[in-house]
């Protein structure tokens, strides 16, 4: 009789453990989601100031692309900034006309540094035509100052989504 409430008790010990913990990553999940949320937020409204914010500002910070036109990677915060505002900069599309949506997060969070797996579903009018796209974007992100940021972000299109 000792053994299984041992057992009972050690159980409960580990399923109230495991409970603070997906609390905490409650927490940071949702700390990271809003990452995500503010720079696409910052995008719509061509504000490259905004979404650099959401960026580690360092030599080693990394976007990549891959879509039906190739691979393009940009290696650096200077050069990633430079691309922020070549892409802001753009008033060929109206923004109003476009929606974009986060859905499906796996994060994993290990101290000041988390990896995110997420989609992003575009739809609306882009340049005068209908537009649905469906992208998969893998990123790295570390904890600065008790903020997270985007240390790397790899965007791949989905084909036929």
């Amino acid at each position: 009789m000792k053994k299984v409430l041992v057992a009972l008790a050690v159980l409960g010990l580990i399923v109230f453990a495991s409970g603070k913990q997906r609390g905490d990553f409650g927490k940071e999940g949702e700390a990271i989601k809003a990452v995500f949320e503010a720079e696409k937020a910052a995008y719509f409204d061509r504000n490259p100031i905004g979404m650099g914010e959401s960026w580690v500002k360092e030599p080693t910070s990394m976007k990549i692309w891959l879509s039906p036109k190739g691979l393009t990677k940009i290696m650096g915060w200077d050069k990633i900034d430079a691309s922020i505002r070549e892409e802001t900069a753009d008033d060929s599309w109206d923004r109003k006309k476009v929606t974009a949506t986060f859905s499906n997060y796996q994060i994993d969070v290990m101290g000041d540094s988390a990896w995110v797996v997420c989609d992003t579903d575009w739809s609306g009018i882009y340049k005068d035509r209908p537009m649905k796209l469906r992208q998969s974007r893998i990123s790295v992100l570390k904890k600065i100052n008790g903020q997270w940021k985007f240390a790397l972000v790899a965007i791949y299109e989905i084909p036929g989504a």
